[in-house]
């Protein structure tokens, strides 16, 4: 048996819709998990051929189940293509310095470490490793970049909870056994403080100059939304002063972004930079970026805005979601326990969601779900 707890009351499901269930559930996160392909110790290309298997390799890294953003433009991919030459022709793999936040959104998620929403995005990761490595083995050699510096000056948030969550993203890539292809993590504050050196003052007078350019409001408002998203602020602060601190995070965000950019340190080397989403959470375009779908073809959720879960689509397929707060509203879900899958703290559970009247269809099974949680019964 199985206890279901709703917000209400708590009722038994009989054994079968669980069992079912849970061994579904578990039977996607393994299909999920592809195992990396592994770059050959030595690879050469002839050098008639780096022109062509750079365009192939290119072109391979931009299919519509890994890109947001449309193609680039002719200039910005010739400036992809010659870095993805530099490294076709040593017979390298490909490397790419992936931003990332440094923490969980607290809107959303009351842990700081690592869950289903990152495994499910390095999942991600690994198949367009393997995708390209299908058309160039040496594949690719990811390094994720959390932006720590950026949430501390913007958000003025605590480092505790930005170290755990750094730290738990590396266990995981460890515990996944992704490390051949995803080869650690960098924060920024390792360097940001040389923008204390001049790019913050510059910055500062670019960004309100900016500001006060009207042609601009749109995007002013579009970030301001996208801090109120992000920002928890403290339960006894007015509308007023709530209002305030979203407009200054957002002011602040601009103003580190301004002094990356004008520090050149993103465009140092042959390393191609990438990013979820489409770069509209900027105030100036990055250009030759690589934009990334996060969990799966047409999902562009980053995974640290929430918790992540299945989504049943009511076809007997369950999807990676993450549960966003607008996602949580739209969704109905429950908790199920599993077996140990992976040893990390908080991979014991996962969310089964639902879209409007929560059935599951999943694993043969038809259960009705007006649920929180569903665990095994101890009695």
């Amino acid at each position: 048996m199985a206890t279901i707890l709703s917000n209400h009351h708590s009722v038994h499901a009989p054994d079968a819709p669980s069992s079912n269930l849970c061994a579904a559930t578990i039977a996607e996160l393994r299909r999920l998990r592809d195992r990396p392909a592994i770059a050959p110790r030595l690879y050469h290309v002839a050098h008639c051929d780096v022109d062509e298997v750079a365009k192939e390799t290119l072109d391979t890294m931009l299919v519509r189940a890994y890109r947001v953003a449309p193609l680039p433009p002719p200039d910005e991919y010739a400036h992809l293509l010659s870095r993805v030459r530099h490294w076709v022709k040593r017979g390298q793999p490909i490397r790419v310095m992936l931003g990332y936040a440094p923490m969980k959104n607290p809107r959303t998620t009351p842990h700081t470490h690592a869950d289903w929403a990152e495994f499910f995005a390095l999942c991600h990761l690994c198949s367009w490793h393997n995708k390209v490595s299908s058309v160039y083995p040496p594949g690719l050699r990811i390094k994720i970049i959390f932006d720590d510096s950026t949430i501390r000056m913007a958000n003025r948030y605590a480092r505790t909870p930005m170290i755990d969550y750094m730290r738990s993203v590396g266990r995981l890539i460890r515990a996944m056994e992704y490390d051949s292809f995803i080869v650690g993590t960098l924060r920024q504050s390792m360097f940001a403080w040389l923008f204390h050196l001049g790019p913050y003052q510059v910055a500062e007078r670019r960004v309100r100059r900016w500001e006060q350019d009207p042609a601009n409001a749109e995007a002013m408002a579009r970030m301001l939304e996208f801090a109120r998203r992000n920002l928890l602020p403290p339960a006894e602060m007015s509308d007023d002063q709530q209002e305030r601190l979203y407009q200054d995070a957002a002011h602040r965000y601009r103003v580190y972004w301004q002094a990356l950019q004008l520090s050149g340190l993103s465009r140092l080397g042959r390393k191609l930079v990438a990013m979820y989403l489409d770069g509209n959470q900027h105030h100036l375009r990055q250009s030759a970026t690589l934009h990334l779908t996060s969990l799966g073809k047409g999902q562009v959720a980053q995974p640290w805005q929430g918790e992540g879960a299945l989504c049943d689509n009511g076809h007997g397929k369950l999807i990676p979601t993450v549960l966003t707060s607008k996602r949580r509203e739209e969704l109905q879900a429950r908790r199920i326990g599993l077996p140990t899958f992976l040893s990390c703290p908080g991979f014991t559970s996962i969310c089964i969601c639902h879209q409007g009247a929560a059935t599951a269809r999943v694993g043969q099974a038809r259960v009705n779900v007006d649920v929180a949680e569903t665990r095994p019964r101890t009695d």
